[in-house]
């Protein structure tokens, strides 16, 4: 049913200035009411909404999987250049505004429920034509935003004295539960989450405040550990009173994934509902990282078309893709690091993506116009010896230039630990003293940038005495960490889109069950076996779409190959219960063996667990 201007003055004024906070032309557009029901998830998933307050973000949250959303005043505030705290100020008829970009923008655009952001500080609002309205324009449920428990002390006591407090946010909620809408209520306290529960709310949202994060961010007013006891004891409060009401969780310092879901398993929620965490910081990262790549392309740009003819190349930063706060540190560590001259030490797991860093090291330094020169430390050391420190002419061979020689380039030594004790200490001999000698000729000045990379603990390997400890030392200042995938879940849907992408013919998509797949896994073997799992899908999708059943297939075909030195099969074991949390079972699959031989290898080599 279309919502008429003359119906609609029964609640508030048609504003009509500039700003648009409504076009009568837009009243006569036709709306199908899209019911609630509750969308409770049957595998135990979480329910994620989204506050938002533009269309575009409204359809991309519902791609990405969003099971309700709710249109907010800060969410449009927010797209226009201010903070969600602009929400609670006397702007504009919040009412009118939300209504304007919510009916235009989103109700026809969508097909999951939207909840209205009803603001019930107006003592002139008649609720009863309010709701009975919004229920005409077709949303599926009201939400009381703003609202007073975003503010406190004497102002918040005079607004409950003069009856325009939470009371009055709890009677709009009952009147929409009158009209057969659902009612969305935002508590932090106690006695809220008693009177929401006495207006038979559906969902229950526990707020933590605004969110922090990124330049417009908040300070967090609670730590993570904080707000989900405070969330276990409300939502325990809820599941005594009410057990079919929905509980979620909202703002504070709940910022990344990994951080809802941390608060959402101790205080056993059902979901989450984001505003900036999946508009504002999104957004800021990736207008950031945007412009900052096509800075970069203009500087690459001009090197590049001035080399096109050379032999020298510039490496690119393929493969290094992220948004997370890890991934953020690994970029600024990486800049700091390419701006000086020292010998670096990468460090992370097998497949984590060192030897892209260690690229990104020289494309990012004053090196970036020579050669990349990649040795094994585990080779045949003879072999390695002469790349590295070369050779005069002599006995009918020729002269081999060493590697570390050329002032242009970078030397990425892989198994690093692996070099032999001479090597070692050659090397360590060339740091001390900027000189080595070419095999069979005089003192050369080695002017090469090096880069050791390993999959160990480098102090472990220092005790041990596999790594001599001078040479560790000369590393050490400039050491990288790369962190494992499953320590930047949030990066997954990035870097999956950037290697389906660089894969010949037409890309594959990916739908939203097959995101969630991909982040149920933990990806032991990091991105090499995201590529392996995605470059396998891709194969049999046949420039189609890889749906979720056929991730998790490609992800149970692969198992951790056995070493080939039967002497690290211990250390191999332990590796695979460590990155599954010495679940045997799980561990067992991956590593490619029976729970059985697992349990006997585990007592052959002493391992507990």
């Amino acid at each position: 049913m279309a919502l008429k201007p003359r119906r609609l003055l029964r609640w508030r004024i048609v504003p009509r200035d500039d700003a648009g906070m409504f076009d009568e032309r837009q009243a006569t557009f036709p709306t199908q009411r899209r019911p609630w029901r509750n969308p409770r998830k049957r595998d135990g998933g979480l329910l994620v909404g989204a506050a938002i307050g533009v269309g575009r973000a409204a359809t991309a949250a519902e791609r990405g999987g969003a099971d309700f959303l709710l249109a907010l005043n800060a969410g449009r505030l927010r797209v226009r250049g201010a903070t969600s705290l602009a929400s609670m100020l006397p702007l504009a008829d919040s009412n009118a505004y939300t209504l304007d970009f919510a009916r235009a923008e989103i109700l026809r655009r969508v097909a999951i429920p939207v909840f209205f952001g009803a603001c019930a500080f107006d003592p002139q609002l008649d609720i009863g034509a309010f709701v009975r309205d919004l229920a005409d324009e077709g949303f599926a449920g009201v939400a009381n935003f703003p609202t007073v428990t975003h503010l406190g002390g004497r102002f918040r006591a005079a607004l409950e004295a003069a009856g325009l407090g939470y009371s009055r946010e709890v009677a709009l909620l009952k009147a929409a539960k009158r009209e057969g809408l659902a009612a969305f209520g935002y508590a932090k306290t106690r006695d809220e989450v008693d009177a929401l529960i006495g207006a038979a709310a559906d969902i229950v949202c526990v707020n933590f405040g605004w969110n922090a994060g990124g330049p417009a961010g908040f300070d967090e007013w609670v730590g993570l550990d904080e707000a989900a006891e405070r969330a276990r004891q409300l939502v325990r409060r809820i599941r005594r009173a009410s057990p079919g009401t929905i509980c979620v969780i909202e703002g504070g310092p709940i910022v990344t994934p990994e951080q809802m879901y941390q608060v959402c398993a101790q205080a056993g929620a059902d979901g989450y509902v984001g505003g900036s965490t999946l508009d504002r910081l999104p957004f800021e990262l990736a207008v950031m990282q945007s412009t900052s790549a096509f800075k970069t392309a203009a500087v690459v740009g001009q090197r590049a078309l001035a080399d096109k003819a050379g032999d020298a190349r510039m490496p690119g930063f393929g493969g290094l893709v992220g948004q997370s706060a890890a991934f953020r540190e690994l970029m600024a560590t990486i800049g700091r690091v390419a701006a000086n001259d020292l010998p670096v030490l990468i460090v992370g797991e097998a497949g984590s993506g060192k030897s892209m860093a260690a690229r990104a090291i020289h494309a990012a330094g004053p090196r970036r116009r020579g050669p990349v020169i990649v040795v094994d430390g585990g080779a045949d050391p003879a072999e390695t010896e002469l790349k590295l420190f070369g050779r005069e002419a002599s006995d009918g061979h020729k002269r081999r230039i060493a590697a570390i020689e050329a002032a242009d380039t970078t030397v990425i030594v892989e198994r690093f630990e692996r070099l032999s004790a001479g090597l070692q200490l050659r090397i360590a001999a060339w740091l001390e003293s900027g000189n080595f000698e070419r095999g069979g000729g005089a003192s050369v000045r080695g002017l090469a940038r090096l880069i050791g990379m390993t999959s160990s603990d480098p102090l472990r390997l220092a005790a041990e005495g596999a790594l001599r400890e001078d040479l560790l030392a000369r590393f050490l200042p400039a050491r990288v960490d790369v962190p494992s995938l499953r320590d930047r879940l949030d990066d997954v849907p990035l870097i999956a889109r950037h290697v389906l992408a660089s894969l010949p013919g037409q890309a594959p998509t990916l739908d939203a069950e097959a995101y969630r797949a991909l982040l149920r896994h933990a990806w032991p073997g990091n991105q090499r076996e995201l590529r392996a799992v995605l470059e396998r899908c891709a194969l049999r999708a046949r420039g189609g779409g890889i749906s979720a059943a056929a991730i998790e297939e490609a992800i149970a075909g692969a198992a951790a190959p056995a070493p080939a030195d039967p002497e690290d099969e211990r250390g191999w074991i332990v590796e695979g219960l460590r990155r599954h949390r010495f679940r045997r079972g799980a561990a067992a699959a991956y590593l490619g063996l029976s729970r059985k031989t697992l349990y006997n290898k585990m007592r052959r080599y002493g391992i507990d667990g």
